[in-house]
């Protein structure tokens, strides 16, 4: 087994991993030789180069240039014809054709939006799946360490986006923080599902668990992230 190991991402939008979390490891099983699959947030390519392996075709999509670049340097030379780079951030800087993917994977990404960049990004994602494509996701919730503060006011809020954080210091000062942009939007399977069946989704499972290689400084009540698989009718 790989020793897992936590790599800090060159742009401040958190940190990726060197192993799959459990959510990715459904994404790379779904892969299959001839499929043309998205990896959005695909940072040094945890999830792309495994699905590569597999025999896909991998549109991989990050916010840093740089990522990508050193992503590109650890594909085999008989997958290089495979991977297509797709620097920019998600969803306005992503151009593909409708029904065009079989397949998207979304880590620790959506978080990073604003409610309305997800709405757009939901529509531009049904947009671009093949009919019965599916879409993979995990992001982060208000119950881990650093957001327990902000429970209460996430539990209690009557906004659409209760998760939303303008000014992450406002609630939290733990050291990791640091690694992370100012605002964030902390999510559940209430609103990530929501989001997804409003658009056009057949949301197949939502759920809140732990992921197997989250920090332990970050552990709080077995809730700490949010996954949700589904597929474009």
């Amino acid at each position: 087994m790989i020793p897992h190991r936590r790599i800090t991402t060159k742009n401040s939008m958190g940190w990726s991993s060197n192993t799959l979390n459990e959510l990715s490891e459904m994404f790379v099983d779904f892969c299959k030789p001839g499929h043309t699959v998205l990896d959005i947030g695909a940072a040094m390519g945890v999830a792309s180069l495994p699905a590569l392996a597999a025999g896909a075709i991998v549109h991989a999509n990050d916010a840093s240039a740089e990522h990508l670049k050193q992503l590109a340097t650890l594909v085999p030379e008989e997958s290089k014809q495979r991977l297509i780079l797709h620097p920019g951030r998600f969803p306005k800087d992503l151009k593909l054709p409708p029904d065009s993917i079989d397949a998207v994977h979304a880590s620790n990404v959506f978080h990073f939006l604003t409610g309305r960049q997800l709405e757009l990004g939901a529509l531009l994602l049904h947009r671009i799946l093949r009919p019965q494509g599916r879409l993979f996701v995990i992001a982060a919730t208000p119950y881990m360490a650093p957001f327990s503060s902000f429970i209460p006011e996430f539990e209690s809020s009557q906004s659409q986006w209760p998760g939303w954080i303008e000014n992450t210091r406002r609630v939290s000062q733990h050291r990791l923080l640091d690694q992370l942009p100012k605002s964030i939007l902390l999510l559940d399977d209430r609103v990530l599902r929501r989001v997804f069946a409003d658009t056009g989704f057949i949301v197949e499972k939502c759920w809140m668990f732990r992921r197997r290689d989250l920090p332990q400084s970050i552990h709080w009540d077995g809730r700490e992230n949010v996954a949700l698989i589904a597929h474009k009718a």
